[in-house]
Formats: C-alpha cells, sequence, structure tokens
C-alpha cells in the first residue's frame, strides 16, 4: 500500500530483498551441489570402476594426506634379484607381493624359481618373481625362523632357536637336521638408495585409495575439519533455500 508518492509498499520490499539472497544462496550452493551430485554418481559406481583398488600416485595428494614412507626394515639379495621389507610389505625386486607380511629373514634360489622366508611363513615364488604358494603352520612350517640358507646339494635349511630344520619344497615335509650340516645362510644386503625411494613410494601409493579421495571429496573431509563445517553450512544453506522458495512461491500466488 502506498500513504504518499515517496512510500513504497513494505510487503513489495520484503519479497524483492528475499528473492536476492535467494538468487546469491542459489549461486553460492551450485558448486557445490555439482560437486555433491558427481562424487555420489561415481560413488554408486565404485564397485564397477575398481575405485577401492585403484590408487593415487600423486606425491601432492600424499602429501596433502600427510603419508609418510616406512623405512626398509630388510634386504636380501641372490644375484642381481632382492626381496625387501618395509612395514607389512614385501618386494621381489619392484613388484609387491600381495598380502602382509612379518619379518623377513631370507632369500635363496630353489630349483623351480625362489623361496622368500619371513618368521612364520615361507613363499615360493617362479624364477620369474610369479608368487606360486605361501606355506604356513598349516604344512609343518615352524614359527619364530631366524634365517633361510641352502647346502652345497641345493637343499633348504630353517634356523630357529636352538634349532636346524630341513624342508623338503617338492613334499613340503621338515626334518631336523644336524648342526654340522655346513649351510650357506641369506645375509642381509644394502640397498640403494634410487630402489629404496622407489619400494617406498609405491608403499606411500598403495595406501590412499581413489575411492577413499571421493568419499572425503564428497563429505568435505578432504579439508580436514574445516571442510565438515563447510558441508555443514552448505546443508543449512540448502534448507534456508528451501523455505525461502517455498515462501516466495506461496506469496507470488494470486
Amino acid at each position: 500500500m502506498k500513504n504518499s508518492n515517496n512510500e513504497v509498499t513494505k510487503p513489495g520490499i520484503k519479497l524483492r530483498s528475499l528473492l536476492n539472497l535467494h538468487r546469491r544462496m542459489g549461486i553460492i550452493s551450485a558448486f557445490f551441489v555439482i560437486v555433491l551430485s558427481v562424487t555420489g554418481l561415481i560413488l554408486h559406481y565404485s564397485p564397477n570402476l575398481n575405485l577401492d583398488t585403484q590408487f593415487i600416485r600423486s606425491n601432492l595428494l600424499l602429501n596433502w594426506y600427510n603419508i609418510e614412507a616406512p623405512l626398509v626394515s630388510a634386504n636380501y639379495a641372490v644375484g642381481n634379484n632382492t626381496a625387501t621389507h618395509l612395514a607389512d610389505a614385501l618386494y621381489f625386486n619392484e613388484r609387491r607381493i600381495p598380502g602382509s607380511f612379518s619379518e623377513l629373514v631370507g632369500l635363496v634360489v630353489t630349483n623351480f624359481g625362489f623361496a622368500l622366508a619371513t618368521s612364520n611363513q615361507i613363499l615360493l615364488l617362479t624364477a620369474e618373481g610369479e608368487l606360486v604358494e605361501i606355506l604356513g603352520s598349516l604344512v609343518g612350517i615352524p614359527s619364530g625362523m631366524q634365517q633361510i640358507g641352502t647346502d652345497v646339494n641345493g637343499e633348504v635349511y630353517l634356523q630357529r632357536p636352538g634349532e636346524l630344520v630341513r624342508i623338503d619344497l617338492n613334499t613340503l615335509d621338515t626334518f631336523p637336521a644336524s648342526a654340522e650340516v655346513a649351510v650357506s645362510w641369506s645375509n642381509l644386503s644394502p640397498l640403494n638408495s634410487s630402489r629404496s625411494e622407489l619400494l617406498q613410494f609405491d608403499y606411500r601409493a598403495s595406501l590412499v585409495s581413489w575411492e577413499r579421495i571421493l568419499l572425503d571429496i564428497h563429505s568435505g573431509r578432504i579439508l580436514g575439519s574445516l571442510g565438515v563445517i563447510v558441508v555443514d553450512v552448505m546443508a543449512i544453506l540448502f534448507l534456508l533455500m528451501a523455505i525461502t522458495g517455498i515462501w516466495i512461491w506461496s506469496r507470488r500466488l494470486p
């Protein structure tokens, strides 16, 4: 209602102001709607895209997550081939062996390839480094192994505290052995810095999958606690947009 030439109807001013506010909130939230929609859609198809098994290899993102590489704990060499252990990962040359492993205690050559020994398992590999089998307590492999070695005939021996054991890798049987047997034990070998850095980077890159990245973007956790707050604020903004939109629509009804 107008009382004079200079007076403007108050309801008109309120509606116009609220409409401008609604538009501004829409522009601000549009980016977040796009991000949430795109990441949500990709996450919906994550099992089909195998995003949980695809890992980032970007130093920038790894540093953002403060992912630090563990030090190499043990390295053994036979000729040009190496077996390396860091954290719970085991590598043969540059190839990571699937699984989680305890302390590496040696690497020896066998008649079909290689045998790696941890403190409680023996891993059999082909000459090309392909994993054939993992032997553990179910086939009689003793725990607490300290060393693995071979004699002049290529027989494989395991050293435990106060006990020497021979293992037949064909039948997987173990036999007590005499301490007088001459065994050539696998010994630790230094690892050059370039190979060490390569394996450390590979290990770091295995800790953050693309699925986790998308989940963190979707939830705002990619920005830490600040990101969670931003997502909460945007949720409130969406509610305000819905409320103001309904109010504007109701005021414009004839």
